[in-house]
C-alpha cells in the first residue's frame, strides 16, 4: 500500500489541540478567561464544536496526573471522560484524548477508549504518553521513576494490549438470541493471554468491539529521537505526530522516522502553535504581547501570521512528506474562529463514517478472527 498523501485525501490532515483557553500560557489573559470555566463540560463542548466548524479532522485533549498552574487552573478533567462528554454534542470531528500509560492499567484504558468509540459512533482515537515525573509516581506509590528506555518499552506493550483487547470481541459477538437465551456468542470472545515485562493481561475485554475495530492511535515523537530511543512506539502508530522547529527538521522527518521503524504509509503530522491575524505585523504584535506576560515554550514551531500564510506553510511541509498538522491555537477564542477561513481554502474535510475512514486509514483486521 502506498503512503497516505495529501493528494489521495484531497487535502492535508488537520488536527486541533485543545487546551482550556489556548496553547499559549498567557491565553487566559488575552480573553480575560474565567479559570473555573475549564472545569465545565459546556466549555469543552464549545471548543470542540468550534474546531469542528473550522474544518478540523480531529481534536486532541491533554491530560496529566498532577496539578498544574496552566491557565490559572490547578487541575484537569480526565481526558477520556471529557471526550466522551463532548462526543454526543459533536457530529463529525474525531476525538483523541491523551492517556498516560505509565502507572495505569491498559485494561481500563481500553474500556474507556472503546466506550468513547461507541458513544461517538466511530470517532475515537487515543494518544499514549509516558511520564518520568517523580510527582506522578508518588500519586500511585507503586514504583519509582523508570528510565526513558523502560518507559518506551512499557508504552509499546501497552499499545499492543489495547489493540488485542479491542480485538478480543469480534464484530458479531453480541447475538441477543432470545430463543436460546444467549446474549453473546462465546466462540467469538477471545482471551489475549498477554505476558510482558511490565504487566500481564488475560482478557477478554468487558466492552464490545469498537465500531472502528481499532480506534486510531496517535503517537507523538521528536525528530531528534533515533530508532533506538523511540523503542518502537512510533512504529505502532496509525498517525505519527512530530515537533518541527525548522526547515531542516521538516526535511529530515521522514528519514528519522524510518530509522524508528515507521512505515512510509503512516501519515505524519507536524505540531504548530498558531497566532492568526489579518496581517503578519498584527499577528507578531499579538504574540509578542502574550510572550511579555508569560513566554511560551519553544517545543515546536510557532507561526504568527495570516490564514494564507498558514496554508502556505502546510503546503510547503507536504513537500517534505509531512501529511498535515496539529494546530495548537495560541488563544482559542481568537484563533479558532480565524481557522475556519484559513482551512476552507484547503478544501472540505473528507467525509467518512469513522475517524479511520476520514483520515484515509485502512480498516483493521481482527487478529483473533478467522474472517473479519
Amino acid at each position: 500500500m502506498g503512503r497516505v498523501t495529501n493528494r489521495s485525501r484531497g487535502r492535508p490532515i488537520v488536527g486541533v489541540a485543545l487546551e482550556p483557553f489556548g496553547w499559549h500560557p498567557a491565553a487566559f489573559a488575552e480573553v480575560d478567561g474565567e479559570p473555573s470555566a475549564a472545569l465545565s463540560g459546556a466549555h469543552w463542548t464549545r471548543l470542540a464544536r468550534a474546531a469542528e466548524q473550522a474544518g478540523a479532522d480531529f481534536a486532541t485533549f491533554e491530560d496529566s496526573f498532577t496539578l498544574t498552574a496552566r491557565d490559572r487552573v490547578s487541575g484537569r478533567l480526565d481526558a477520556a471522560m471529557l471526550a466522551s462528554r463532548v462526543a454526543p454534542q459533536t457530529e463529525r470531528i474525531g476525538l483523541v484524548p491523551s492517556v498516560t500509560v505509565t502507572h495505569t492499567e491498559p485494561f481500563h484504558a481500553s474500556k474507556a477508549i472503546a466506550t468513547l468509540d461507541h458513544v461517538s459512533h466511530g470517532r475515537a482515537g487515543v494518544r499514549p504518553q509516558t511520564t518520568a515525573s517523580p510527582a506522578d509516581a508518588a500519586v500511585f506509590g507503586r514504583r519509582g521513576v523508570a528510565d526513558r528506555a523502560a518507559l518506551r518499552r512499557e508504552a509499546v506493550d501497552y499499545v499492543d494490549v489495547l489493540r488485542d483487547l479491542w480485538d478480543s470481541w469480534e464484530h458479531d459477538t453480541v447475538v441477543k438470541d432470545v430463543a436460546t437465551g444467549r446474549f453473546v456468542d462465546r466462540d467469538r470472545l477471545h482471551y489475549i493471554d498477554f505476558e510482558g515485562e511490565f504487566f500481564s493481561v488475560k482478557g477478554p475485554s468487558i466492552t464490545p468491539r469498537p465500531p472502528q475495530g481499532r480506534p486510531v492511535v496517535l503517537v507523538g515523537t521528536d525528530p531528534a529521537d533515533s530508532g533506538a530511543a523511540d523503542g518502537g512506539l512510533a512504529a505502532r502508530a496509525d498517525i505519527v505526530l512530530v515537533a518541527v522547529r525548522s526547515v531542516d527538521e521538516a526535511a529530515s522527518v521522514r528519514s528519522r522516522l524510518a530509522a524508528a521503524g515507521v512505515s512510509d504509509a503512516t501519515p505524519v503530522l507536524a505540531d504548530v502553535t498558531v497566532a492568526l491575524a489579518d496581517s503578519e505585523r498584527t499577528a507578531a504584535r499579538r504574540l509578542a504581547k502574550l510572550d511579555l506576560r508569560e513566554p511560551a515554550p519553544e517545543d515546536t514551531l510557532t507561526f504568527a501570521g495570516t490564514g494564507a500564510g498558514l496554508r502556505e506553510l502546510i503546503t510547503d511541509w507536504g513537500g517534505y512528506g509531512i501529511d498535515g498538522v496539529r494546530i495548537r491555537p495560541a488563544v482559542n477564542d481568537v484563533d479558532l474562529s480565524r481557522l475556519r477561513d484559513a482551512l476552507a481554502a484547503l478544501g472540505s474535510p473528507p467525509g467518512g463514517p469513522t475517524l479511520r475512514a476520514a483520515l484515509g486509514l485502512p480498516a483493521p483486521r481482527n487478529r483473533f478472527a478467522t474472517a473479519d
